[in-house]
């Protein structure tokens, strides 16, 4: 698995996965196991799944709706409403949730026919005669098969160093974890307040929504931690430089470096001496004033020229959610 460390603002950075298979475009709460005996759980157990029995039910029969029909219709636009406007960077860090002891390291075998995802070091990738490739396969076979690795990688871009790249990482990850840490709490104390809506006639879609958002900052959290943990213990092999990124993202960068000079006002050039600047001073005035459209365009070409499917209206939701 490819993951990807990107400046998005000139003090902004997220991670991407390249596979499209991570996103979910729903987080569905999982079903309520009813075997076994009731009287063996606790009493908060049984509150607990008969809370989250009622919002499975009532996401259920507002998913069964047809769209603006009826209360239930409106009901299900609603729902929908409020999760376009989930952060596109929560389904990335609820994909960490999934690592563990037992999968962060795997066995070649496991994974060779994933090869073509590796980021060589020309877009072309790496190509062999057909001789050669006959007489080392057999030799580049035995020694893979010997060594284990990591179930995903971090790319980033070279020209900023291993050292900042962890630095980087580690710091979006803890305010994203701050951040579903709060929601965690504030979704927990609305359980009674949204249980209480139960009274009224139809489905509840505010336990059943409400629920839904606690599940989901819970497996964010879990994600942000399990990242943090294996990053520290297996940094060394998880980052990697690419110099791709940076290549595909260098008009991005000189114009961060402009947009954060100009934020500070700092002096670009010298002021012209005469009331009217010349052509020549407008030009480079022009030069360093940023452009929206920057990051739309070089995003787009990393994820053509990388082949990362999803990127750029990854990035594009980021902007959205964040106006």
């Amino acid at each position: 698995m490819r993951v990807f460390l990107l400046k998005v603002t000139p003090k902004r950075w997220t991670l991407y996965i390249d596979k499209t298979e991570y996103f979910n475009s729903g987080l569905d709460i999982e079903s309520v196991s009813t075997s076994g005996n009731s009287q063996q759980q606790s009493k908060f157990t049984q509150l607990l799944n008969k809370i989250k029995l009622q919002a499975i039910e009532s996401r259920q029969e507002i998913e069964n709706a047809t769209y603006g029909v009826g209360l239930k219709g409106k009901l299900k636009s609603l729902l929908h409403s409020l999760e376009n406007r989930i952060h596109p960077e929560e389904s990335i860090l609820q994909q960490f949730s999934k690592i563990n002891d037992k999968n962060i390291m795997i066995h070649h075998h496991q994974n060779h026919h994933h090869h073509g995802n590796h980021i060589h070091n020309n877009h072309h990738g790496v190509h062999y005669t057909r001789t050669s490739h006959s007489e080392n396969h057999s030799v580049f076979q035995e020694l893979n098969d010997k060594h284990e690795r990591p179930s995903f990688q971090i790319f980033y871009p070279s020209d900023i160093g291993n050292r900042r790249a962890k630095r980087y990482a580690q710091i979006f990850v803890q305010q994203r974890e701050r951040y579903h840490k709060i929601w965690m709490v504030i979704n927990t104390l609305l359980i009674p307040f949204t249980m209480a809506a139960t009274i009224v006639p139809g489905p509840n879609i505010f336990l059943a929504y409400n629920l839904y958002r606690l599940y989901g900052h819970y497996q964010a959290l879990n994600g942000c931690k399990n990242f943090q943990k294996y990053t520290k213990s297996h940094g060394n092999l998880l980052f990697k430089p690419s110099l791709e990124i940076s290549e595909c993202l260098s008009n991005s960068t000189i114009t961060n470096e402009t947009t954060t000079i100009l934020s500070e006002k700092q002096p670009l050039i010298e002021e012209p001496t005469t009331t009217t600047a010349t052509n020549e001073q407008k030009e480079k005035i022009q030069l360093v004033l940023p452009n929206n459209n920057i990051y739309s365009m070089n995003f787009n070409r990393l994820s053509t020229n990388l082949k990362i499917p999803g990127l750029f209206d990854f990035i594009k939701k980021i902007e959205n959610t964040e106006k």
